[in-house]
């Protein structure tokens, strides 16, 4: 039990130098936004510059497998998206967003930078000895700073730009267009840098690819005096951890028929600096022990008693727990768009005509293009018709969006496995089949569906996971909840390199080649992207199973009185 409320809250909003913002102030909504869809933009385009075509640049010069290659990528994206967690915490906690997305940008172009100049080094290294490995590891140390900016900078941006908006449909617009625009970055650097980079100039690409990002510098901080941003709510790690300690404090005591603790300030806001209270829910009671009150001693004290909206923000990261799992196995398939595909794409003709031939990395614009032409048709076309029959006002649930991309990766896989035995039939009757780099006889454009599925799968979980994470935490955790798709994709990402290495330990037995060979076309892909099938298939069962008892976060009203009651937390 708690006390009842009345009214409802508001956000505390500040402006870039922590101020009130007035409600006649012209700042927020898309006056500040559109900079940060254009920093998103310039972002993207020099990741993409960058990291599409690592793995042929690891083969090509510096003569590594394409499983080596393969897990030297995975490794470094599952680190970039990993880190997500430390800018996430920094925004939510100390710095606030605003400056937080401007710290890791720094970063993020200092790593840019030093990318450049190993690869020209090793561009001017004298041909007639091997590279020295002094300069690889100059090389990949440069990569991983890139990879920790990048990381930490876009959870951020794209919670900064949620916090722009009142309203969920609009915070969801905004989110959509978010995506759209990271698109838009990545086909400039699929169309454009990825040529210079597969006619072998790899460091005029990388140099093109870290200006942009010091480009997306300035467009930020011109929309920085026009955006808001919440308070730094305090070390929310450490709030989680208070919560644990109080309930097991507290492990013989039954919380039922208790009035639980809560405390708010003046303007009926949760004590933690900048968020709402939350109302309390009857799932995970055991930690609802947490905030049974022992003694009047005892308020005050974070270590002894919680206060229910402390408690709600551990049981909000609990409840999204599975439809994380499930985003790490869904993020290994989406792995594949920059390993493996590229792999097969390496193999194959991509002319078109006499004169035009496309770099196997720039295969990965048919994603994009499916993303960038696919969701502005789902929100102005589909949207609407959905609404008119679901009652929704998002036409789909984002637990039904994340779904829904699931099956359709699925469905990519399954597409995947019958054009890789379609390759492997036309390589097997080639003479040149154990030439390296040889193209064998078949359109490389017979790659297309699964890279078009893909990036529809994209379109409806990736915002879907955006729009879901952000709305279910509290207002001082949702850079944190923004940075958890991002944390599925580096662990996704991890979970690729492990079952890669697995399957080539398991498959190469007895002297065999394997599944995955130096030589893809003396290999098995369409039984590794089989196994994906599989496991996605079972991920599927186990999503829709969660989502089936899951129920949407409620905020609670504004203002305390001394009336208690039994506290109920309905699904919206």
């Amino acid at each position: 039990m708690q006390l009842k409320a009345e009214g409802q809250s508001t956000e505390e909003l500040l402006d870039w130098r922590f101020r009130s913002v007035g409600p006649k102030q012209r700042i927020g909504k898309w006056r500040g936004s559109v900079f940060m869809l254009g920093a998103a933009c310039f972002g993207y385009l020099g990741f993409g510059g960058i990291f599409f075509n690592l793995v042929l640049y690891l083969m090509r010069v510096w003569g590594e497998s394409p499983v080596t290659a393969s897990n030297d990528l995975t490794n470094l994206l599952g680190t970039m998206f990993f880190t997500a967690l430390i800018g996430a915490f920094l925004g939510d906690a100390h710095l606030g967003r605003l400056w937080t997305v401007l710290l890791f940008l720094v970063i993020y172009v200092v790593g840019c930078g030093l990318v450049g100049v190993a690869v020209t080094l090793q561009e001017h290294a004298d041909a007639t000895k091997p590279l020295p490995e002094s300069l690889k590891g100059f090389l990949f140390a440069a990569l991983y700073i890139t990879a920790v900016g990048n990381g930490s900078y876009e959870p951020v941006l794209a919670s900064l730009g949620g916090d722009q908006f009142d309203t969920q449909a609009e915070k969801t617009t905004f989110f959509n267009w978010f995506f759209v625009f990271c698109n838009v970055g990545q086909l400039v650097a699929l169309s454009f840098v990825t040529y210079f980079e597969n006619n072998g100039q790899w460091a005029l690409g990388f140099w093109i690819s870290g200006g942009v990002v010091l480009l997306s510098m300035p467009v930020y901080m011109i929309g920085v005096p026009f955006s808001r941003q919440h308070r730094p709510g305090g070390n929310p790690f450490l709030r989680i951890v208070q919560v644990f300690v109080c309930a097991f404090r507290k492990v013989r005591v039954s919380p039922a028929g208790t009035i639980l603790y809560e405390a708010e300030d003046e303007d009926g806001m949760s004590v933690i600096p900048g968020s709402r209270r939350l109302s309390h829910s009857k799932d995970f009671r055991w930690l609802d022990r947490a905030a049974v009150v022992g003694s009047a001693e005892d308020k005050g004290d974070p270590w002894r008693v919680c206060t229910v909206t402390q408690v709600e923000e551990v049981k909000c990261l609990l409840r999204v727990t599975p439809f994380l799992i499930a985003g790490v196995l869904f993020n290994t398939i989406i792995a594949q768009l920059t390993t493996l595909f590229i792999a097969q794409g390496a193999t194959m003709d991509g002319h078109i005509g006499k004169h035009f031939n496309m770099p196997p990395g720039s295969m990965q614009v048919f994603t994009v293009l499916a993303c960038i032409s696919f969701t502005p048709f789902f929100d102005h076309v589909v949207v609407p018709w959905l609404r008119k029959r679901t009652g929704h006002e998002k036409g789909l649930t984002t637990l039904q969006k994340m779904g829904l991309g699931m099956a359709l990766s699925i469905v990519a896989m399954v597409v995947a496995v019958f054009v890789e035995r379609k390759r492997l039939h036309a390589a097997r009757s080639s003479p040149l089949i154990d030439v390296p780099f040889a193209v064998m006889p078949i359109s490389m454009y017979w790659l297309v569906p699964q890279y078009v599925l893909v990036g529809i799968a994209l379109v409806f979980a990736i915002v879907g996971q955006m729009d879901f994470f952000y709305t279910e935490m509290s207002d001082g955790m949702r850079s944190i909840g923004i940075s958890l798709p991002l944390v599925c994709r580096g662990l996704g990402n991890y979970a690729s390199t492990l079952l890669v290495t697995i399957t080539t330990h398991i498959t190469t037995r007895g002297g065999k080649l394997g599944w995955i060979p130096r030589n893809i076309n003396r290999g098995h892909l369409d039984s590794f992207y089989l196994l994906l099938v599989v496991i996605m298939s079972v991920t599927l069962v186990f999503y829709v199973v969660a989502a089936h008892f899951y129920t949407y976060l409620r905020v609670a009203s504004s203002k305390i009185r001394a009336e208690p009651v039994e506290l109920t937390r309905q699904p919206r």
